[in-house]
């Protein structure tokens, strides 16, 4: 290989590697729109919808951080190429470190593009709300208590909360959330921090096994949670002028 093939190699690929960056980072852009719109006008995948954000975002860094390396390390193969126009990197038994280190490179950009492109069928497949639903299911702790009941006990804490008459069940003219309305407790001074986080977890629960089918029982705790702060917002609604 002369000193002309690997200028034109390792100039080509940081170009190639940060245009399907580009790319990939508009269509991201797109997804995440998408998604925000998604938790607007449902808010019982709120949660779900976070979570692939954040692993969105994580795919994201990954890539960032391989096309970054790829495309700095071809810019200083380039610059301080010691191959002379016209010579032959020789392989007939001399160790060579500036092949062993083109090689590396080359491998390098392959797995930066390998990347992207798992990232791109990954979260561009129709299934991967459904993905991540499972995914998040296996870490629900399994218990004694049917997740139906869960639920149905959940619809009476929803409902004590929103009948808290001093908190305002609107946000820009759409219903509020129960986190939004729960932040605002906490905001009052009427929740603290740790039990605002709880109700965060059994949020999250709730939505998990509504759209979800994996999550058959819950927690003897969690189920007795709910149940708890069902009462505790039953007593906030008998608290009056509170603002």
């Amino acid at each position: 290989m002369d000193r002309n093939a690997l200028d034109w190699l390792f100039s080509t690929a940081p170009q190639a590697l940060a245009a399907l960056v580009g790319l990939i980072f508009t269509g991201v852009s797109f997804i995440i729109s998408a998604i925000d719109k998604e938790i607007a006008r449902d808010n019982t995948r709120e949660n779900i919808c976070l979570e692939m954000k954040k692993e969105i975002h994580y795919y994201m860094r990954i890539l960032f951080i391989l096309a970054g390396i790829s495309v700095s390390l071809d810019l200083l193969v380039i610059i301080f190429n010691p191959i002379e126009d016209g010579r032959i990197i020789s392989r007939d038994g001399a160790f060579d470190w500036y092949l062993l280190l083109a090689s590396v490179l080359l491998i390098l950009n392959l797995v930066a593009l390998i990347f992207s492109l798992y990232f791109v069928i990954k979260v561009a497949s129709p299934g991967y709300f459904d993905e991540t639903v499972k995914r998040l299911s296996k870490a629900v702790n399994k218990g004694t208590i049917d997740a139906k009941q869960f639920v149905l006990k959940y619809i009476d804490f929803e409902k004590a909360l929103r009948d808290i008459p001093y908190l305002d069940g609107t946000r820009n003219g759409r219903v509020a959330t129960v986190l939004e309305l729960t932040n605002e407790l906490k905001y009052r001074e009427l929740l603290d921090g740790e039990d605002f986080n709880k109700i965060k977890r059994l949020n999250g629960l709730r939505n998990l096994i509504v759209h979800g089918e994996d999550i058959k029982n819950v927690s003897s705790k969690d189920y007795q949670d709910v149940i708890a702060y069902t009462r505790q917002m039953q007593d906030l609604s008998k608290l009056e002028g509170n603002s």
